[in-house]
């Protein structure tokens, strides 16, 4: 049996420096999403909707997670979210594939997604592959990106943006995290795929929707709605 759940790991020096990252990079994108309904899987201490626009802002904890693990719906009606998180909610998940059908059940047209993910091409999926720890995160599945990129448009989602981060060994000593946090730079610039963790923003396209763009009569300088930084971005094949 485990001695450790994700939401006591995640309190951990480890756990806690990987979700500071995490935040700095959803949070811009959270800021900049508009609607009514806003939705955070998962039961841990940090929260990423706090500074969201969306009035209604909900959150399933882990009662709600481990429905998921026997197939039952999310408790949402169709086309009824306008934001979801699910902060390494997929790698938990007995079928992480069901989760994205049913999350794109709930998402509006046009809805957005955000998911955070180990990387198993990484020295976390090498500690993961190695290891015989039967702790969480070793004790789960890490799903790889292209896996993830090769669901999406089977349930009719699209990748718009991704990053990855902590590019640091995962040891839990928080005095030698903060010496080698120097490795996140050296990390963006010369090994960009190999972070610890993914980030990655999608959208739910709904196939003949188009938005209906303002008519000026003025040239304004279009902006778009999340500018990402250029570091630690990839890019997303057609």
């Amino acid at each position: 049996m485990p001695k450790i759940s994700p939401q006591e790991w995640f309190k951990s020096p480890l756990g806690q420096y990987l979700f500071a990252l995490e935040y700095d990079y959803i949070n811009p994108v959270v800021m900049d999403t508009f609607g009514f309904y806003a939705i955070q899987m998962g039961n841990f201490d940090i929260d990423f909707l706090d500074q969201s626009r969306i009035q209604n802002k909900f959150s399933l904890n882990s009662n709600h997670a481990d429905l998921m693990t026997s197939n039952e719906a999310l408790p949402f009606d169709e086309a009824s979210v306008d934001l979801l998180i699910a902060p390494h909610i997929l790698e938990q998940m007995v079928e992480p594939y069901e989760l994205l059908k049913e999350i794109h059940r709930v998402l509006m047209p046009e809805g957005r997604l955000i998911i955070t993910g180990f990387n198993p091409a990484s020295l976390w999926g090498l500690k993961r592959l190695l290891s015989f720890d039967i702790d969480y995160p070793w004790n789960t599945k890490f799903i790889s990106l292209s896996k993830i990129k090769e669901w999406l448009p089977i349930v009719g989602l699209e990748m718009i943006e991704g990053k990855m981060g902590c590019y640091v060994p995962p040891i839990q000593q928080s005095s030698w995290l903060k010496k080698i946090h120097a490795m996140e730079k050296l990390g963006d610039r010369w090994w960009p795929m190999l972070g610890g963790f993914y980030f990655i923003v999608i959208q739910k396209r709904v196939h003949g929707m188009h938005a209906i763009q303002p008519l000026w009569k003025k040239k304004l300088i279009k902006t778009p709605v999340y500018s990402a930084q250029k570091s630690r971005t990839f890019k997303v094949k057609p």
